[in-house]
């Protein structure tokens, strides 16, 4: 017996030796095969944390595909006939592969197959570890969908083809603002660089903002309640008063500039590791209506104006200290427009905001007043600024769990900014609370996007849905085509403050709706864990089918409204789902007090 079994490892072996030789022949190399490998992970001892991670993932992701597990070795060792090559290294140079590091920046990659050894050598900052994920996504087929939720494919043979491509980002920053997606694993592993996210030394760190500096900066740079008593002249003049509350800066100040030059100095020599910090205005209108502040914005013929010249004098200063470092203004409602003839500094970022938009057709193609006159300023941006990033958003702020048909745009509005310019793109989503409408599947989507903007949009939406509702994927995917046939069909437009009584839903489209939601439920029922991912879900259309039943209830009180059987049907469910799911807010800016709100819908319901 023992002979026979010593037997069957030569075979076994054999047959090993022979498709390794044959992979070097035509098919590529075999780097895996029955749960075993001659191929090894080289890195060098002073391969920085990321490229280091990134081996150890690598080694993690292949043992789990194949069952063989490769080890990670130094450069210092001898090198071998069979190896994984990770960054610059010894054994790079020694293979006489010319990389052109300099091109690929902090986070582009190669992969290039030489004989039957892989190189994969990027940025150090986060380009080996992006080339790592690179293959197992791209080559493998590996995913990750949300933060615990992969597909991980059980492989017998481990081959790559011959292989020689370069990626390189084409968005410096890339931010999908969702809670559901701050896992720093998940967020490197989809190779979204969020400056929200969890993402620690190891994952190459992140797109930093100053602390205290991300948005929205005039009154912590001037705060009113320090200044406004001695020197009301530093705030906005509106309507002949100079205002304290609700203000803005009167940016063409020169004290005003010259304290926020200070404030922005004094913070980026604090947070070294920072690298943008924003001067922008406060979440309000009220712009400064001074003579100096008018007179500039009239000849530029935009509120930008006086914002954009004080920006570029901070940009000025902070240019002579902090060379590698940036300062941000917002684009945003009354600075949208941009200026006729001023130019950013090429340390300022414009970041370009498209809060009135309709979000349920693409940006460029909507007809809607707001998207053409949003399209409109970006085309002005594309020419003047040198670094233009987008603040987009992708829920709905008052109902984060109404039905939001923006699925499909998602892709064309990211590939729009990208021909216009755009270096960064910050998609806003529900960032204070989990399980907001389909949030793992936007943000999942996004991220696909920001890194690859032509990735196809079906294919994304299939994979997730395979990958992370199972057998409930069909219905779902049903249900995304009905809600976004009917906007696209009808023309609807659907922006960020639609209400529950929004056209784009009806009781037809919700009754349609939770039929294929209970049958998705149905599908899964003997997966507990696929069925609490389809109950968490279906909460967005039973929100809607609630919430609009009571609107309607108060409007005709002396009428059964249309949807009250089938809202009386779903309120158990629905509230039994919301109280064990974690979810803290239905709309921005408050918490919900879920035993208050189901008291409050059953009154109006009459149940």
């Amino acid at each position: 017996m023992a002979r026979f079994e010593r037997l069957m490892g030569c075979l076994v072996l054999g047959a090993w030796a022979v498709a390794v030789a044959g992979a070097e022949a035509g098919e590529g190399i075999v780097l895996a095969e029955r749960g075993r490998s001659d191929y090894r992970i080289v890195v060098a001892d002073d391969a920085s944390p990321s490229t280091r991670h990134g081996a150890e993932e690598l080694q993690h992701f292949l043992e789990q595909m194949s069952g063989a597990r490769l080890p990670i070795v130094s450069d210092t060792q001898p090198m071998s006939e069979a190896e994984i090559i990770l960054g610059d290294n010894a054994h790079l140079r020694r293979l006489g592969v010319a990389v052109d590091f300099d091109s690929l920046g902090p986070e582009g990659y190669v992969i290039h197959t030489v004989g039957r050894h892989l190189v994969i050598a990027g940025g150090r900052l986060r380009g080996n570890m992006y080339g790592v994920y690179g293959l197992l996504e791209d080559h493998f087929g590996c995913r990750w969908f949300a933060p615990g939720v992969s597909r991980i494919p059980r492989k017998e043979r481990l081959v790559l083809p011959r292989l020689d491509e370069r990626q390189v980002p084409v968005l410096e920053y890339r931010e999908p603002f969702t809670f559901d997606c701050f896992d720093g694993d998940w967020c490197a592993r989809n190779r979204v660089n969020s400056s929200s996210g969890r993402l620690t030394e190891k994952h190459g760190g992140k797109i930093r903002f100053g602390s205290g500096f991300f948005v929205h900066t005039f009154n912590r740079l001037v705060p009113p309640e320090k200044y406004f008593a001695e020197h009301p002249e530093y705030f906005s003049l509106v309507g002949g008063k100079r205002l304290k509350e609700r203000t803005q800066l009167c940016c063409t100040n020169p004290e005003v500039v010259r304290l926020c030059t200070e404030a922005i100095l004094q913070a980026m020599r604090g947070q070294p590791d920072a690298f943008v910090f924003s001067v922008s205005q406060n979440d309000w209108h009220n712009y400064c209506e001074c003579e100096r502040c008018q007179a500039l914005a009239r000849r530029e013929g935009t509120q930008m104006a006086p914002v954009l010249q004080l920006v570029n004098q901070v940009a000025e200063a902070v240019g002579k200290e902090f060379p590698d470092k940036a300062v941000e203004t917002l684009a945003y409602q009354w600075t949208r427009k941009p200026p006729k003839t001023m130019r950013p500094r090429p340390n300022v970022i414009i970041r370009l905001c498209s809060i009135e938009c309709c979000f349920s057709h693409p940006l460029e193609s909507c007809d809607s007043p707001a998207n053409r006159r949003f399209c409109e300023d970006i085309r002005g941006w594309a020419k003047v600024a040198g670094r233009l990033w987008v603040w987009d958003y992708v829920t709905d702020f008052r109902h984060y769990l109404l039905p939001f048909p923006n699925q499909r745009v998602r892709n064309d509005n990211i590939r729009f900014f990208v021909r216009h310019n755009v270096k960064g793109i910050f998609e806003q989503d529900t960032y204070n609370t989990p399980h907001s409408e389909l949030a793992a599947l936007g943000g999942y989507l996004t991220a696909k996007f920001l890194w690859n903007p032509d990735y196809d949009e079906a294919t994304a939406i299939r994979e997730f849905l395979d990958g992370y509702y199972g057998k409930a994927a069909e219905p779902i995917g049903k249900y995304l085509d009905l809600l976004h046939d009917r906007v696209e069909q009808q023309n609807i437009h659907v922006n960020i403050w639609a209400p529950p009584d929004s056209p784009h839903l009806s009781a037809a489209l919700l009754a349609e709706a939770d039929r294929l939601w209970a049958d998705a439920e149905r599908r899964v029922a003997g997966r507990p864990e696929v069925l609490r991912r389809v109950r968490i879900s279906r909460m967005s259309v039973d929100y809607a089918i609630l919430e609009r039943a009571r609107s309607q209830a108060g409007r005709t009180p002396d009428k059964p409204a249309p949807l009250r059987q089938l809202a009386a049907k779903r309120f158990q469910p629905f509230f039994e789902t919301l109280e064990a799911s974690g979810l803290t807010r239905l709309r921005e800016w408050d918490t919900v007090d879920i035993p208050r709100y189901r008291r409050e819908m059953a009154r109006a319901l009459g149940l």
